[in-house]
């Protein structure tokens, strides 16, 4: 295709994301968005932290050239609807994309996309079915057992009494909404825009903030920790994106975390890039899924 051909259709599939599902997944106690989009091996992608499926607004558009992007709303996230019997924090949300992943429509092998929280699922998920495992590639997410102080200590207050009500009541400001994303985007024109699309609607809607609280309701850090033992059951390859900017997850941290998987880790570092460095830099991340990927799958199918 040509390249005004690549714009057309790379508009197109955002829309998508952006638009309402086609499919839903039932998992009783919560309904999921669904979308699958391209053609070729399947990668299942997952989202972080206060966001939902169209943070990959940005990204699915080159991986669909390539291959079948499957990507959801977690419970309480965007568009997904939830209940009081929704299993809650790094567990609940673990079991729930488990039980997500057997109503997709995926072939025996696939691969997991994933930053952030959305990671700690991942490789939970990932270490209980490692032979359906091609690979993964990881933005900036948890390095269990090495967490930052800003980690701890935004949980810590998180779990404080009356930091929901106050939470709720700063993001009535756009100022507080936009200052929200400075430890995680550098850009000032990302940051209003991830402000816009993912924190407006929670100041805006009671139901869509408490969605929130699905993950985050008492959550502590050594909620991850599991995911150490994940990794050493993890053989399939694995290619971390870091941001080197991170004050969340930070880039030592990471360093560290590569040897802990029983199968080929590489760390690729993204100057400059911060939490949500997929947001930050599209078009690198893109490009280093699409050759990690196109490699993983070539060597399964030997």
């Amino acid at each position: 295709m040509n390249s005004f051909t690549e714009r057309v259709a790379g508009m197109d599939i955002a829309h998508q994301l952006m638009a309402e599902p086609g499919r839903w997944i039932d998992l009783g106690h919560s309904r999921l968005p669904y979308w699958v989009i391209g053609r070729g091996p399947d990668l299942v992608l997952v989202h972080g932290w206060p966001v939902d499926g169209r943070t990959w607004r940005r990204i699915v558009p080159v991986l669909a050239q390539h291959f079948t992007c499957h990507v959801i709303d977690l419970p309480g996230s965007g568009r997904s609807t939830w209940s009081e019997d929704t299993p809650r924090g790094c567990d609940g949300l673990t079991t729930c994309l488990r039980q997500a992943l057997q109503r997709m429509d995926l072939a025996e092998r696939f691969g997991f996309v994933a930053f952030d929280s959305g990671g700690g699922f991942a490789r939970k998920v990932a270490a209980e079915m490692p032979q359906r495992i091609a690979g993964l590639a990881l933005g900036n997410t948890e390095t269990p057992k090495d967490y930052s102080r800003l980690f701890h200590a935004a949980l810590r207050k998180g779990r404080q009494f009356g930091a929901r009500t106050i939470m709720r009541l700063g993001l009535q400001f756009a100022s507080v909404r936009e200052k929200a994303w400075l430890s995680s985007a550098t850009d000032p024109a990302l940051r209003r825009e991830l402000a816009d699309l993912f924190l407006r609607p929670l100041a805006r809607d009671g139901r869509r903030f408490a969605g929130i609280f699905v993950l985050a309701d008492k959550l502590r850090a050594e909620d991850f920790d599991g995911c150490y033992e994940a990794h050493q059951k993890i053989s399939a390859p694995v290619r971390l994106i870091w941001g080197t900017k991170d004050p969340w997850f930070k880039l030592d941290a990471a360093q560290r975390m590569v040897t802990q998987f029983a199968g080929p880790t590489e760390l690729i570092e993204i100057e400059g890039g911060k939490l949500f460095v997929h947001e930050e830099f599209p078009d690198r991340f893109s490009q280093l899924v699409v050759d990690h990927f196109t490699q993983a799958f070539d060597t399964a199918s030997l």
